[in-house]
């Protein structure tokens, strides 16, 4: 078994015993169990599939991701006020909507831009991993950038909060683009916050695993997180404790894996 597939094995356990914790409904208790069977199914057919790189490195990791985010989802409960509240109160002492809405429109465009550039980033990074890396590892990157995902993803059954743009009145800003995340967002996302931010801290781990690459390849891609880091804050996707946890968690997991 290769070691994203354990990783990940670990992280559907994780959520199959969260489905016995008291004070769930029937529904989340079945979703649970649901999407972690179907973690085991898809980590049983590329554990013991042939070793195709396609399966591999492109696809089976990738469907592992989303099934883990999907199901993570019901991990949430109700609303923590205390924890809204003290994730809010840092936003307001940094006054970020303020600076959101003080933004010029083109910076504001490129943040929100950059926020649903989250998607392709990791696939990007692949690519990049795979030609420009001395001694590439897909292996290592898929392990480094699914545990730095469920480490997020699982803090949703201890930290349960909403995100900042359904606390607070009014949008940052007005665009196409905007209006087209939020689209997004409600078809495709769990519709609670998760801290860390798991699109900070991928973006973040994407960038780590890019450090043996040449320097321009590497700089582009930290302006690339940093931008959607900035994107999921000023955006009101995430609070700022949200990306400042992601980027240590990246950071942690980078490190601890080696």
């Amino acid at each position: 078994m290769r070691q994203w597939e354990g990783a990940s094995l670990a992280f559907f356990v994780y959520l199959a015993c969260a489905a016995i914790v008291p004070g769930r409904s029937g529904a989340a208790r079945l979703k649970l169990v649901t999407g972690a069977a179907a973690g085991f199914l898809s980590i049983a057919i590329t554990a013991t599939a042939p070793d195709w790189p396609l399966l591999h490195e492109w696809v089976g990791p990738p469907i592992a991701l989303l099934l883990a985010y999907w199901t993570s989802g019901s991990l949430f409960v109700a609303p923590r006020p205390l924890q809204e509240a003290t994730l809010l109160a840092l936003d307001r002492r940094l006054r970020v909507l303020d600076r959101a809405r003080a933004m010029p429109r083109p910076l504001a465009l490129a943040l929100e831009a950059a926020y649903a550039g989250v998607y392709p980033t990791i696939p990007v990074a692949l690519a990049l991993h795979l030609l420009f890396v001395p001694q590439p590892d897909p292996e290592h990157f898929w392990e480094v950038v699914l545990v730095t995902d469920y480490i997020c993803f699982g803090s949703l059954a201890w930290v349960q909060t909403r995100p900042p743009r359904a606390l607070e009145e009014g949008e940052p800003w007005q665009s196409a683009a905007r209006r087209f995340n939020v689209r997004l967002l409600g078809a495709t996302s769990i519709q609670v916050n998760t801290f860390p931010s798991g699109h900070a801290a991928e973006a973040l781990a994407a960038t780590l695993l890019l450090l043996g690459a040449p320097w321009p390849i590497a700089a582009g891609m930290f302006l690339n997180a940093l931008a959607i880091s900035a994107g999921t804050v000023f955006g009101r996707y995430h609070y700022a404790a949200d990306a400042i946890a992601g980027w240590a968690v990246a950071i942690v997991v980078w490190l601890a894996i080696g």
